[in-house]
């Protein structure tokens, strides 16, 4: 069996739940492949139809699977999911997209595509208002770029630019579907997600449900579930946020663990006998420190020909003056050299295909002419740029390591 991806959990789900999914543009997952990972997964009964209830995906925003691994003394009910979920396909794991990032992978898992296809490739990219067009000379500043999550100060419509179609914009009811349902899918989180930028990028094309307390959440859940509604996303922002702010391995983030563990438990028991709860994550995380901060006004040789700086301090992405392929190929050249084993992969735009997948015309647009991904828990931070929050921030993530890039699989029936 091949290894589950998180572009294939939420059409998984969808094919689990008993929904229509026809296909969608090249390069997202197609319909025969989410009713084989349904199949593959358990979601689906031995004679190929959907389960009699509904399916619940649970994502928990920075939940990597060492994280849980390590922590899971203090979460039991997950414990036992993990437990189950050993000789289940993959082994309870599947791998996010590069860059391992809420942007991105909340896109990936919305839409079923690749961040190369749906253009939603980091966190902050250069605007495309500025069509590459740097000049020589240009020093790099917050101002150049646009944030995927926020789409702040912008024109740009989120529905228009990411317009590949979500999972939810791609189902319909089956055809063995009841009548008492307003809507196929709904997701469930923060009331503030309603219309964001973000939302409306990866995850539109169902009602949203806000629920600003984490606990509050498994309620609303139950009560979509009872009124026929076969679809439902729940998230979980809670120990991202703490991680960013504490670090993963802070007693801060282990409460927010241990607060979703009894969440988990009580949806477990509200929602109607026979629901299936499939939890994963899109990113795991690292904690870093000021040593293994590389600032990069301090480093000359690396600033030299960088006009523009996005992504994040995990996965950097430097824009040269007017794209010129030979100074990209030079200041790649030159980050190997400076940062050797600090670095995991350092690539350009040419290259970035062999990471996010086929490269289309949004991620053409806005994708960085030079491309970094850190090892171990380095970091690059630009003071121009990054905040001085976003450079002292202890848990980090957007790399290619196995702590940011495998997530959690887990099923659970009630």
């Amino acid at each position: 069996m091949s290894t589950p991806y998180l572009r294939q959990v939420l059409a998984a789900a969808a094919a689990g739940a008993g929904l229509a999914l026809r296909d969608g543009p090249p390069g997202a997952v197609t319909a025969g492949e989410a009713r084989a990972k349904a199949a593959e997964w358990g979601l689906l009964g031995q004679d190929g139809a959907a389960g009699p209830a509904g399916v619940v995906v649970v994502l928990v925003d920075g939940l990597g699977m060492q994280l849980l691994q390590e922590r899971r003394g203090h979460a039991p009910t997950l414990r036992t999911w993990m437990a189950d979920a050993a000789s289940a396909p993959g082994g309870g794991r599947a791998r996010t997209c590069v860059p391992s990032t809420t942007a991105a992978a909340l896109t990936t898992l919305g839409t079923g595509a690749m961040p190369g296809t749906t253009g939603m490739v980091g966190y902050s990219v250069l605007n495309p208002s500025l069509r590459r067009h740097l000049r020589a000379g240009t020093i790099p500043d917050a101002a150049q770029n646009l944030c995927l999550i926020t789409w702040q100060d912008t024109a740009l419509d989120p529905r228009r630019w990411q317009d590949v179609p979500t999972v939810f914009e791609r189902s319909a009811p089956g055809p063995h579907a009841g009548a008492r349902a307003a809507a196929s899918a709904v997701t469930i989180g923060p009331a503030r997600f309603a219309g964001s930028g973000l939302t409306e990028a990866a995850l539109r094309g169902a009602v949203h449900l806000g629920a600003d307390r984490m606990e509050d959440r498994p309620g609303l859940a139950a009560r979509a579930l009872r009124s026929g509604v076969p679809l439902v996303y729940l998230y979980v922002g809670e120990l991202d946020h703490v991680g960013h702010r504490h670090g993963w391995r802070s007693e801060n983030w282990l409460m927010q663990l241990e607060r979703l563990d009894g969440m988990l438990a009580e949806l477990m028991r509200l929602v109607p006998a026979g629901t299936r709860v499939l939890l994963t994550a899109d990113h795991g995380m690292v904690d870093t420190d000021a040593a293994h901060r590389i600032d990069l006004t301090d480093y000359p040789e690396l600033a030299r020909d960088v006009a523009a700086v996005a992504g994040e301090p995990r996965f950097s992405q430097l824009y040269v003056p007017h794209s010129d392929p030979e100074t990209a190929a030079a200041v790649a050249d030159r980050w190997r050299a400076v940062l050797g084993e600090r670095a995991l992969w350092v690539g350009t735009r040419a290259q970035a295909g062999t990471r996010i997948g086929p490269v289309g015309e949004r991620a053409e647009s806005v994708l960085g002419d030079v491309l970094v991904a850190m090892a171990d828990n380095w970091v690059v931070v630009d003071p121009r740029v990054h905040s001085a929050g976003a450079i002292a921030m202890p848990g980090v993530h957007g790399s290619l390591t196995d702590a940011e890039m495998t997530v959690p699989l887990l099923l659970a029936r009630a």
